[in-house]
């Protein structure tokens, strides 16, 4: 998915993706968001020893890369940006009200054929046993886009993810963010996106530029969409290594 974007990001500096812990069955995926942060700074510096390094991330690569930049921070290393695309915060969107669901669930039944409500009823009972149980503890939580997948590693992995976003708690950090929207909003009938921040303002202390890109949660990187995110990440790198020219290098202390 990333790999046009790469190229479009030209040849003038190196860009490496960071691959899932577990998605090769090397080892037991991790279910801990600072683990999983720490292990990636790890790879990250094991690449290029010093920075400053420039982190992007999509969806819950958001959260990691935000979680990245804290460890490579307090490893005495200078984080010029976090670009976090699509990227919304645990808790958020706040799940309306039960009357509200209600309604929103009605509607969208009404609206589909008659072929198509007994599967449809069949699919949200069965969400609905799922998220139950992963609430009480009676299964770990589940990946919505790992478990349509075949391939019982990648659910694992996805599941795995899943659980660690879902404890996971976002404490402050001063960093300078991209954050990146798709101007096609989630068709989340009974959810509402009414914070353009997806929930991070609260945590974020440093510069934050907010962009929109065409395209909707995948189609962002689609040919004719990505060029638009490219663009934004060029620019916002520019003005960041621009910022950085003039700040002193700071070694943390072990």
């Amino acid at each position: 998915m990333y790999q046009h974007l790469a190229r479009l990001l030209g040849d003038e500096r190196p860009v490496y993706g960071v691959k899932m812990i577990g998605s090769e069955g090397e080892c037991e995926p991790l279910r801990e968001i600072h683990q999983i942060a720490s292990t990636h700074a790890a790879d990250i510096r094991g690449a290029q020893p010093h920075g400053p390094y420039f982190l992007f991330g999509h969806w819950f690569g958001g959260v990691l890369a935000f979680e990245v930049a804290r460890e490579l921070l307090s490893h005495g290393e200078r984080v010029g940006m976090v670009a976090m695309s699509n990227c919304p915060a645990p808790g958020f969107p706040k799940i309306p009200s039960p009357l509200f669901r209600v309604r929103a669930h009605v509607k969208n039944f009404f609206t589909l054929g008659n072929g198509k409500r007994a599967s449809w009823l069949r699919d949200r009972v069965q969400h609905r046993l799922e998220v139950t149980q992963a609430a009480i503890g009676v299964r770990e939580p589940v990946d919505d886009h790992a478990a349509d997948t075949q391939d019982p590693l990648e659910r694992r992995v996805g599941n795995a993810l899943a659980e660690a976003y879902m404890h996971y708690s976002p404490t402050p950090l001063s960093v300078d963010v991209l954050f990146l929207s798709p101007d096609i909003p989630p068709d989340w009938p009974p959810t509402k996106f009414d914070d353009p921040l997806l929930g991070w303002g609260p945590v974020m202390r440093g510069r934050i530029l907010q962009c929109q890109t065409p395209g909707s949660h995948l189609s962002m990187f689609d040919p004719g969409n990505v060029e638009v995110l490219v663009q934004h990440l060029r620019a916002s790198i520019a003005q960041a290594e621009r910022s950085l020219a003039g700040q002193p290098v700071v070694t943390a202390s072990a």
